[in-house]
């Protein structure tokens, strides 16, 4: 028979895979927590301690993050490669110490148990952004719109995008149009802890199929069975309060749209007002306040309020009046409190009256006619937010094809100071320089054609590249 203690043996050749996989594991956990997890649509990077959790309760401490998270998993598999290795040091030895001070623990289901560990912070993640926090999404989603309208006029081809989106169709309320946002916004360090849970489950296969003190282990499993029992029904309890909210929210939202269809205004509200009940951050967003303004202009068609003349808006920008809109939303900006949804309403149809006459269309020579009547609505939108970077990047590209220079690099010094995202930067930087050429400051234009290329490693950005090569 051969022996088990050779060299060439599987058990002893696979024996140290069981010790470094799981090590490596525990390090891309880790890095998980310092790597980007979302890139928000202005450009902002954000890593996982800068990302707290909020499952729809509205409490967000700022220690109690994704980076917190990922560490403790992370801990958690370094204690196991520990245990692993003490396992493994015991099998191989015939020193009574070490056999006796050999963990007691069943390894196999330890490493099934920390590889779905791993899945926490994602699944979390998920839950968060497509389900719980409505106020992060309302600005993710404002974010999203204007930056689509401002790569629809770089002057060439944008990123493209796994999941497209219509900004003028975008629903931050509805859960299809968050799942396309996140497709396109997600970073490497979301991904990271499903490569985790991965290797464990390889590291896994690695295991002997009998471990000294796993029936040890078993005994002890099965004498606890009953306390353990109790301990999982707790435990699925306080899970539903925990996370049964945000749920619950939607579940209410679906009913009032339901309702809705049917006519049924005065059920629809209520079942409205119990949604922002389990969920507040609802009150965020616009999509939600022009449901409920449905309901109020058909319940109360004498008693206009903020969110019925926004649903009125609404349903003229749907049916393509675009200036009945325009006039409805100005007149309720005026009329109400100056809310963030109603902010988001009134410059989405500022923006689609700008797009009406669609500004910088077509060949340079012809599209001024198109350009300056954009610019009133644009400079509206500057007026109720200066942060707009869409309207900041428009009316700069306008002010250029005006041959307005140094207007033009006014706006772009705002766009480089509103958005960190590297495309609209060298996007700005692309058009500072194009003015500086004209001003006759082809020395400092130079420096900001190399900016612009230094910012687009993906070769999109052609109008700075031709410029730098000479090609007019």
């Amino acid at each position: 028979m051969v022996s088990s203690n050779r060299p060439w043996s599987p058990q002893h050749c696979w024996g140290p895979y069981r010790v470094i996989m799981p090590g490596i594991a525990g390090v891309i956990m880790l890095s998980a927590s310092l790597c980007s997890w979302f890139t928000s649509p202005s450009g902002t990077r954000l890593i996982a301690w800068r990302l707290p959790v909020d499952l729809g309760w509205q409490l967000r401490l700022s220690v109690l993050n994704y980076g917190l998270l990922c560490s403790v998993c992370a801990l958690c598999i370094f204690f196991l490669t520990y245990q692993s290795w003490r396992a493994a040091r015991a099998e191989n030895s015939t020193d009574p110490v070490q056999i006796l001070t050999a963990p007691q623990t069943a390894l196999a289901s330890s490493y099934v148990k920390i590889a779905l560990l791993c899945l926490l912070p994602p699944g979390l993640f998920l839950f968060q952004f497509l389900c719980a926090d409505m106020s992060t999404m309302a600005e993710i989603t404002r974010q999203q719109i204007q930056l689509e309208l401002a790569r629809s006029h770089l002057g060439y081809a944008a990123t493209p995008e796994y999941t497209p989106i219509i900004p003028f169709l975008l629903n931050g309320n509805s859960l299809s149009d968050r799942f396309a946002i996140l497709t396109d916004q997600l970073d490497i360090g979301w991904f990271l802890p499903l490569f985790s849970m991965g290797i464990l489950l390889m590291a896994r296969a690695f295991l002997p199929l009998r471990i000294r003190f796993e029936e040890t282990a078993l005994a002890y499993r099965r004498s606890t069975r009953r306390a353990r029992t109790g301990v999982i029904a707790l435990g699925i309890l306080c899970a539903l309060l925990i996370f049964g909210r945000a749920p619950a929210a939607m579940a209410s939202e679906t009913q009032a749209e339901h309702l809705l269809n049917v006519g049924d205004y005065s059920g629809a509200l209520n079942w409205l007002d119990r949604a922002r009940f389990f969920n507040p951050g609802l009150d965020q967003l616009v999509a939600y306040h022009i449901a409920r303004g449905e309901a109020w202009y058909y319940l109360h068609p004498e008693q206009p309020n903020a969110e019925s003349e926004t649903y009125l808006g609404h349903y003229y920008r749907t049916q393509n009046d675009f200036y009945s809109s325009y006039q409805t939303m100005l007149t309720t900006w005026h009329n109400y409190d100056h809310a963030p949804w109603l902010q988001d309403e009134v410059t989405l149809a500022l923006a689609q009256m700008a797009e009406v006459s669609a500004p910088l269309k077509g060949m340079p020579s012809t599209r001024l006619t198109n350009d300056e009547p954009a610019l009133p609505w644009l400079d509206e939108i500057l007026q109720i937010n200066n942060d707009n970077f869409y309207a900041q990047f428009t009316v700069g590209r306008i002010l250029y094809d005006l041959q307005d220079y140094a207007g033009c690099e006014a706006h772009m010094r705002m766009v480089l100071n509103i958005s960190p995202s590297p495309e609209m930067q060298s996007a700005a930087y692309t058009y500072i320089a194009l003015s500086r050429f004209d001003l006759g400051d082809n020395n400092n234009a130079r420096e900001y054609l190399y900016k612009a290329q230094d910012l687009d490693p993906a070769y999109r950005n052609n109008t700075a590249r031709q410029h730098m090569s000479g090609m007019r």
